[in-house]
């Protein structure tokens, strides 16, 4: 921190469970206790922070810490120049996309329970998460209500979708629309079975560009704001500043990457163990370009990544 006398008090209720921290918090000796984007998970947690004191940085909003994130304008110089900036094709070629096929309903390879994703063919921009409740071959498939800011969204009759879907390294694609809502005995709906689906073989090296921000940690040095620059299920790249010599992690080095998943209307926080594999010079000693590879993933950090590939994935379609 520059200066502790910029530090202000975050009252407990500024934060939530299970929601991404807005800002980095510190102690009063202007330590770092939480990163920006980490999830506090349970009330003990919450509790043994707030024993601690909380405190933001009160120039967050219009001057960041340089603790905590890199300056915008370095940033924005360095994506400019790995031409993060650009737009990817609107169909990448099959090489890089995988194997594509049209294949029926009954080879789906999905599990009751699993999140599929409703795209408003009108505006595509519109998309929301839902549960697979159940399938009635060549009927109907039924799924929860969609949800937004809490409340249920009213969906007319007939209203058209791209439904899409992810089940192991395969990501679905089929049109569908509203056949009926249904209230008792819960609130559900009952799309119309398509004739045909899409699948798409998602390679575990295939590399969406995202524009994610997160912190890179090696050891017990401190955690590097990083630029997630693209992505896949196996690795990613970054930008970020080096670390100090003395600190400096070697080709092989265990760490972690932690950044916030916004996928449908929910942001998930994601804290995936990694192993660095290269270090580039970007021309400004300021800044690094790293490849690291993912290690050993949870269950859940593998389900969300592949969600979060696969929405990035679709939306470039």
């Amino acid at each position: 921190m520059s200066s502790l006398t910029s530090l202000v008090p975050v009252r407990a209720s500024e934060l939530m469970l299970g929601r991404p921290a807005p800002w980095p918090i510190y102690n009063e000796a202007g330590e770092l206790l939480l990163a920006r984007g980490t999830v506090v998970e349970t009330q003990a947690q919450l509790e043994g922070l707030v024993a601690n004191g909380l405190y933001r940085n009160a120039n967050w909003v219009s001057e960041p810490d340089t603790m905590s994130v890199p300056l915008p304008q370095a940033r924005d110089v360095l994506r400019k120049k790995l031409g993060m900036g650009k737009k990817p094709p609107l169909k990448p070629s099959a090489s890089v996309r995988g194997a594509e096929s049209v294949i029926a309903l009954d080879e789906v390879r999905w599990q009751m329970g699993d999140s599929l994703w409703l795209q408003f063919k009108e505006d595509a921009a519109q998309r929301f998460s839902v549960t697979l409740l159940g399938v009635i071959p060549g009927k109907s498939i039924m799924v929860s209500v969609p949800v937004k800011e809490g409340k249920q969204l009213f969906i007319r009759e007939g209203q058209a979708f791209v439904v899409r879907a992810l089940a192991g390294k395969r990501a679905y694609a089929f049109s569908a629309q509203l056949l009926k809502n249904q209230q008792a005995p819960f609130a559900y709906m009952h799309l119309s079975s398509p004739r045909e689906v899409r699948c798409t073989v998602i390679r575990q090296d295939m590399r969406v560009p995202v524009g994610a921000e997160g912190f890179l940690t090696f050891g017990a040095a401190h955690p590097l704001p990083a630029s997630v620059i693209d992505l896949s299920l196996g690795g990613a790249s970054l930008v970020a500043p080096p670390l100090a010599s003395q600190s400096a992690p070697q080709k092989g080095a265990v760490g972690k990457l932690s950044f916030v998943a916004g996928i449908a209307d929910q942001q998930l926080g994601l804290d995936l163990p990694v192993v660095l594999r290269t270090v580039e010079s970007l021309g400004d000693p300021g800044w690094l370009k790293y490849g690291i590879e993912f290690a050993q993933l949870p269950a859940r950090d593998r389900l969300v990544l592949s969600a979060y590939v696969y929405q990035e994935l679709s939306a470039q379609e």
